[in-house]
């Protein structure tokens, strides 16, 4: 009888875990959090950099990485300048990383990002709310999209997608863009792992919004 009862109730839980967990994935990530009122980082940050305003707390969380953090970082700066894909539309599939992965420090940076790059809120929110299919896309954003979703949740695209994605992408825009969002999904566990603090201003989005000024892909 014991045993039975156990069993039941370790059922319950697993089946209440599971339902919080979807939860908790359908929510749409619209709003952040005041970042004066997050928690605090499960794994320590490094001290800012003096010579610095502080940076971000991504920053000083790669920062520990003595030897990979400074690649990390130098890689993703590449990302800003140096992709054939338009800034607007790798940012758009930022967005889409971030929400399917529930990214909310990255997610945080980045609604700051899209704002200042001047993507119109009604995008935003389509993603937030898994709405990759809305007509207020584009053909080429709902082809993107699809694509980045398959990437994250399958792994594999299957050819419909593929060849979607093909009919507005050349060869080298599709690899990079398999590498951003890659490196979205990366940034997203390495952040949340940490369960990261909001920064209190914005700094990284300033950040990107700078650089894309003087960038339109290479």
């Amino acid at each position: 009888m014991r045993m039975i009862i156990a069993t039941i109730a370790f059922g319950l839980a697993a089946a209440s875990a599971n339902i919080a967990q979807a939860a908790a994935q359908e929510r749409p990530m619209t709003e952040a959090k005041d970042p004066a009122m997050t928690r605090q980082s499960r794994i320590a940050l490094a001290d800012p950099d003096p010579a610095s305003d502080g940076g971000t707390n991504l920053g000083r969380l790669l920062a520990q990485a003595k030897v990979m953090g400074p690649a990390v970082t130098a890689y993703t700066r590449v990302m800003i300048d140096g992709l054939a894909i338009p800034p607007l539309e790798r940012e758009i599939m930022c967005l889409a990383v971030l929400h399917l992965e529930r990214g909310e420090y990255e997610w945080f940076q980045h609604m700051k990002v899209a704002e200042m790059m001047g993507i119109p809120k009604a995008k935003v929110d389509a993603i937030a709310n898994d709405r990759f299919g809305d007509p207020v896309f584009n053909d080429r954003e709902r082809a993107l999209l699809a694509f980045t979703r398959q990437v994250v949740k399958t792994v594999r695209v299957d050819d419909p997608t593929l060849k979607a994605v093909q009919a507005f992408y050349e060869p080298r825009q599709i690899v990079e863009s398999t590498l951003v969002i890659g490196t979205y999904m990366m940034l997203a566990r390495v952040s949340e792992v940490a369960e990261l603090p909001l920064d209190p201003t914005t700094s990284g989005a300033k950040f990107w919004k700078s650089q894309d000024a003087g960038s339109n892909g290479k």
